[in-house]
């Protein structure tokens, strides 16, 4: 069932990659337990099957498991952001019945989505409700790639209340009190995901697939990925005339200097990793490490 952040803390937390499966447990965030593949285990899409090697992620949940007397461990999952479409909706008026909102939000995601709509797991939270303009984030996800993620799961007797993609996971990492937008730049594998934060709003959410990207000859995709964080800066300032005050980046490895000391170069904006009290973070478990701060806030 796909949710957000409000509900209550899991036993066990989990961060699903093309390369590895991370888990840990809330009620002891020192226990964090990670098993990385030889080989890739899932390519994530928003409208083809995404486990390529799915033995490989039900062997490796028992080791990343923590031990619990619990029967069935109330599970929640962070999955890649590019196996879903999240957008933000902007409407005059939002009706107050649950099933009137979500005919709506199809309704208007209907074209931008690679799937169909009726067949699909819709989630929001209303980031704005001032009178006259409610500001939605939406996110959708086809159906059987839901599932797809979930049995790995339920099939070893997880009770799955909360998935989430990874850039919202990630997000208690911006929580920002200032003024001013935040750059959040994850990536992961192949895929670049881009968040315009402020304060606690998501103004701008992007994901990108970097393999069907033309990079310059040997361009790793971290550095291959700045001019799509160019673009993002010249919409923030165009759409919604702010300027970006501070980038964060995730999962970049040995390109983050690179790329966050060309944004300061030519921008002039301050860079910085995420930070988390509970460990490194890469682009394989910032998710796992976010739901972390929320639960523990």
């Amino acid at each position: 069932m796909l949710n957000f952040l409000s509900d209550p803390a899991p036993d066990h937390v989990f961060e699903i990659s093309e390369y590895a499966l991370a888990g840990v447990s809330p009620r002891n965030p020192s226990g964090q337990n990670r098993e990385r593949f030889h080989e890739r285990a899932l390519t994530a899409s928003p409208s083809l099957p995404n486990l390529v090697r799915p033995q490989l992620f039900r062997d490796a949940l028992p080791r990343v498991t923590a031990a619990n007397g619990a029967r069935r461990l109330n599970t929640a999952l962070v999955i890649p952001d590019y196996a879903v479409r999240m957008a933000i909706v902007d409407f005059e008026d939002f009706p107050t019945r649950e099933e009137d909102r979500l005919s709506l939000l199809r309704f208007r995601l209907r074209k931008t989505v690679p799937f169909h709509i009726e067949e699909a797991r819709v989630a929001y939270s209303i980031q704005d409700s001032r009178s006259g303009h409610f500001e939605i984030l939406a996110v959708a996800i086809a159906n059987p790639i839901l599932h797809e993620y979930e049995a790995i799961f339920v099939d070893a007797g997880h009770r799955v209340g909360l998935v989430v993609p990874s850039l919202i996971a990630a997000l208690p990492f911006c929580n920002a009190t200032e003024d001013g937008i935040t750059l959040l730049a994850k990536s992961t594998g192949t895929t670049l995901s881009i968040g315009l934060i402020e304060r606690t709003h998501l103004r701008l959410v992007r994901c990108i697939d970097l393999s069907t990207e033309e990079l310059a000859d040997g361009d790793h995709p971290g550095r291959g990925s700045f001019p799509i964080l160019q673009q993002t800066l010249a919409f923030a300032e165009d759409q919604l005339e702010q300027k970006v005050n501070r980038a964060i980046l995730c999962g970049f490895g040995p390109d983050t200097d690179a790329v966050g000391e060309q944004m300061e170069y030519e921008f002039g904006i301050p860079y910085a990793p995420v930070r988390s009290r509970f460990g490194p973070a890469h682009g394989e478990n910032a998710g796992l490490l976010g739901l972390l701060e929320q639960f523990s806030a």
